[in-house]
């Protein structure tokens, strides 16, 4: 028990305000955990000084049995047809787990336990979930995954397909925190995208790891024409594809072109220069010194005046756990310092402004960087 927690900001501002249902509290007063045979849980510690549990792997059996039981407990709230405060309760449950034991206890003993529960079955039901949890292209956080996030109807037709009860869940899941901020992140690379053709006629822009290239859709420089080349670039042959058809749909502007970061970081690919560059998920899968030196790629790829664009999610996502239980979903949460560090290997004198923003509830940050 030598670690200490790291509580994360989504669930620190939330603190123990009850839900409209009322469900959740529970879990946010931690009476569930002082149940925990594998723990010695004293509610009179701040979470600051409460240290991380670090069980034994001759305990995991008890722990398991502590986490079984907490679900169930929770799984009794399902009402007929509505899993809605289940759903909301199971993520705050197992948020709780994630700041109360350590890493290697999570990873060892509790996600392994929440996976064999059989709330894990019904939670496979939500399309959404399953479709992340499967991960069919071979990677997690592919394009159709992020199509479910957007409501795209593209992803209609699973949703259509799904059980009744996989609905209702994805009713709630679709709508969680992240899932509102990549929505935001569409738009607000939309809007970038409309900045740069006001700043410049005919901009040439980059999209990497591009997916689906959904934004496009709402731009409306893109479809009015105004700017000159967006070059769409992707390691998934199936997100370019079809990335690729709004070349007749949006803009005769949009290319497609496959590549790997790889490849990127090799100086591989003829990709020109740009007056705006924007990598829309990827950093949330870069470890920090790739992240940089990416960076550094990119930016020697601007025109003068021209911008990078680079967002990540922040610490503090309250669905992190559930994403890692039941989607085995991982990203690369960091601060807004860690983010602004993406910069350290382009020369100051290279760069005209730094600017730093976050998303309308903190949960993604944006870098933004110009080049002289």
């Amino acid at each position: 028990m030598t670690l200490r927690r790291r509580t994360p900001r989504a669930l620190a501002l939330k603190g123990d305000k009850d839900m409209s249902n009322g469900g959740a509290a529970l879990f946010r007063e931690r009476d569930l955990l002082s149940n925990f045979s594998s723990l010695k849980y004293d509610l009179q510690q701040s979470d600051e000084t409460r240290p991380l549990y670090t069980i034994p792997q001759s305990s995991y059996p008890v722990v398991s049995s502590d986490v079984h039981r907490a679900l169930s407990e929770v799984s009794n709230m399902a009402l007929p047809g509505n899993y809605t405060l289940m759903t909301d309760t199971i993520i705050d449950l197992l948020g709780l787990l994630k700041e109360t034991f350590s890493p290697r206890t999570w990873r060892e003993a509790v996600l392994p336990a929440a996976r064999t529960h059989a709330v894990a079955s019904l939670m496979h039901e939500c399309p959404f979930t399953r479709h992340s949890y499967q991960r069919p292209r071979g990677y997690a956080g592919d394009a159709g995954l992020i199509d479910f996030v957007y409501r795209h109807p593209a992803a209609r037709a699973a949703q259509e397909a799904a059980t009744e009860a996989g609905r209702t869940v994805m009713a709630f899941t679709v709508n969680v925190t992240a899932c509102e901020a990549v929505r935001e992140r569409r738009s607000i690379l939309a809007a970038k995208i409309d900045e740069a053709a006001a700043r410049r006629r005919s901009p040439t822009i980059l999209s990497l790891a591009c997916g689906h290239l959904r934004e496009v859709e709402l731009s409306i420089a893109l479809n009015e024409g105004r700017v000159g080349r967006l070059l769409a670039l992707d390691q998934d042959a199936e997100s370019l594809a079809v990335a690729g058809e709004y070349r007749g749909s949006v803009s005769h502007a949009i290319e497609v072109q496959q590549a790997t970061v790889r490849q990127i970081l090799a100086g591989r690919t003829d990709l020109g220069r740009f007056d705006l560059i924007y990598a829309a998920g990827l950093y949330d899968y870069l470890d920090a010194r790739v992240a940089a030196r990416l960076t550094r790629v990119l930016f020697d790829h601007l025109n003068g005046g021209g911008r990078l664009v680079i967002p990540n999610f922040l610490w503090g996502v309250r669905e992190e756990a559930y994403m890692e239980v039941f989607m085995d979903w991982y990203l690369l949460y960091r601060t807004s310092a860690e983010i602004q560090d993406f910069t350290d290997e382009i020369a100051p004198a290279a760069i005209r402004s730094k600017r730093y923003s976050e998303d309308a509830a903190s949960t993604i940050g944006y870098l933004e960087i110009e080049r002289i």
